[in-house]
């Protein structure tokens, strides 16, 4: 397997995952598997690794596949495509997250694919609901369990002269259009036992604008998280028989218990005002942020999560939802307590007849377990698994930070090659297992010399680079000869491992940027060739690049 992870990290953090991951590589115009996870071996039937994507899927599958691995290689970070629409006939739906990664002059791909049916389900069936009550002839609202308001249809706006804006967050009871009878059969109906069951509905009369007042079936629907009801959604239906208002009055409650259970969902809801209050907060939402509910109500959406979230992100996803779109990404956001964790999100602008938002629904998801995985994985990529220290791959990046800084400051960056003295024996007088924290031992001395702002990188074998940055030209010997002196006394202290004391040696060659190479490679270059001059005069040495004495080994 090629790459810059091994089957055995993959399998540690995908072997039993419930999504498909893929790993590739990129070949020619084509893309090779060179991993897949056990999930993905029993769900194609068949062995992929090796195997190209071309020779693996259907051709019009392979098509696609390749397109979006085209688009994720053209950008930076992550890359996520759907493979559905919403209201489409298929009712299976997946997403792909696409990570990119360069080894060794070679592209490769992780591809994680997660089945998102559910969530599919979810937002159609929201729009959906929305799309019903605002586009109801019919009057409906929407109250809290303790009758406060929370919502109401322009049907009901208009039918019994209210303006909503002036009435959220106001009693239910002290509404015009409610008569003393009315609420007096409110508090009856609401009080049965039969109504934890299902829809109540009653005939009633209520006062209407401009002319006498109308009669109405009128359906409760209550909106449960578990057992408990957090609201009830009422609709109004006039009615001009007693034939027709039977047969509405049961029509009513149909449709009412047919979508309520849209608003029921296991996922984290949240509705907010375009203001961005916070009006409706489900039980998962409370359960995971640790707010309570009374804390929710009332509070900015923005206030969750600004402290790790930047106000421009905010400010995107406002542009986009205001246009009338629907946003969908990852988000990070905080706790009550402190802890951050991360959400996949839907952000859904709702509209009143006249196409005006009036309110914002966002559907989330918990996939913070899923984000760990990723930074692990990252970390894998960037740090050298025996030591734990950053790479070479992770020292090229880092190094273009410290040039910036160098070159705006006019300082040096001195390079230090460190080789081990004879590192070979320790393997083959104590055996791997000791060489091995050997080499770990011998990495955490490194770092625990150098200072704050400077950087140890293991590059392979027995061989280190520190990077140490900020260094002034006029005291450039000395500066470098206090990081020696640090280096060779913890080296002298040594370690223990299973009764056995180590005290080693190194053998270290220096260049600096930019007097001796104005690039990472070169002075890499540079300081491998001190290095030798350095091992050729003995152990424990060291020396400084110098042009006329250039070697390579």
């Amino acid at each position: 397997m090629q790459g810059p992870f091994t089957k055995e990290q993959l399998d540690l953090l995908y072997g039993n995952a419930e999504d498909l991951v893929f790993f590739m590589r990129k070949l020619g115009k084509g893309y090779v598997y060179e991993y897949v996870n056990a999930l993905c071996t029993s769900t194609f039937k068949q062995e992929l690794a090796g195997r190209t994507v071309d020779d693996s899927m259907p051709a019009s599958v392979a098509e696609e596949i390749k397109k979006q691995y085209m688009i994720a290689e053209s950008m930076t970070g992550t890359y996520r495509y759907r493979d559905y629409n919403l209201f489409s006939k298929n009712n299976v739906a997946n997403e792909t997250e696409i990570t990119t990664f360069m080894h060794e002059g070679e592209l490769f791909l992780l591809a994680v694919s997660k089945n998102v049916s559910k969530q599919k389900t979810i937002e159609e069936d929201y729009l959906f609901y929305q799309s019903l009550v605002q586009n109801s002839v019919d009057p409906m609202i929407m109250i809290s369990s303790d009758f406060m308001v929370i919502d109401m249809n322009p049907a009901y706006e208009n039918i019994f002269t209210v303006i909503k804006q002036q009435w959220i967050g106001k009693s239910f009871m002290e509404l015009p259009s409610n008569s003393e009878k009315f609420l007096d059969k409110v508090h009856s109906e609401l009080g049965e036992e039969k109504f934890e069951k299902g829809s109540s509905s009653f005939i009633t009369s209520a006062k209407m604008k401009d002319g006498p007042d109308g009669k109405f079936s009128v359906s409760f629907s209550p909106v449960k998280i578990g057992e408990d009801i957090r609201a009830y959604q009422i609709v109004y239906r006039e009615l001009t028989d007693e034939v027709q208002l039977k047969e509405e009055l049961k029509k009513t409650e149909n449709i009412l218990d047919s979508y309520k259970d849209a608003l029921n969902y296991a996922a984290m809801v949240t509705i907010w005002e375009p203001s961005g209050m916070i009006i409706f907060a489900n039980d998962n939402f409370e359960g995971t942020t640790g707010y309570e509910k009374e804390e929710l109500l009332g509070m900015q959406i923005a206030a969750i999560g600004r402290a790790v979230i930047p106000d421009a992100f905010y400010d995107n996803i406002r542009d986009i939802i205001f246009k009338g779109d629907i946003w969908r990404g990852e988000m990070k956001s905080l706790k009550k307590n402190g802890d951050f964790f991360w959400v996949d999100t839907t952000v859904i602008p709702l509209k009143n007849e006249t196409g005006k938002i009036y309110q914002v629904l966002a559907i989330m998801f918990d996939i913070t377990d899923r984000k760990k995985l990723e930074e692990k994985l990252h970390f894998m990529a960037y740090h050298d698994s025996l030591t734990r220290l950053p790479n070479r791959r992770l020292m090229m990046e880092e190094f273009e930070l410290l040039e910036s800084d160098a070159d705006q400051d006019d300082r040096l960056i001195a390079l230090l090659y460190i080789d081990g003295d004879d590192f070979k024996s320790v393997n083959d007088n104590f055996g791997h297992n000791i060489g091995d924290e050997f080499i770990a031992c011998f990495g955490q001395a490194l770092t625990q010399s150098i200072r704050s702002g400077d950087m140890a990188a293991r590059i392979g074998g027995d061989e280190f680079v520190i990077a140490a940055a900020g260094i002034n030209s006029e005291k450039a010997g000395m500066q470098i000869k206090n990081l020696i002196n640090r280096i060779h006394q913890k080296l002298a202290e040594g370690w223990d491992i299973d009764g056995h004391h180590f005290a080693p040696t190194a053998s270290i060659g220096i260049a600096f940027y930019p007097k001796d190479a104005d690039n990472f490679e070169d002075l890499v270059k540079m300081a491998d060739s001190a290095l030798y001059e350095s091992k050729k005069s003995g152990r424990n040495q060291v020396r400084f690049y110098e042009k006329n004495s250039e070697h390579t080994h």
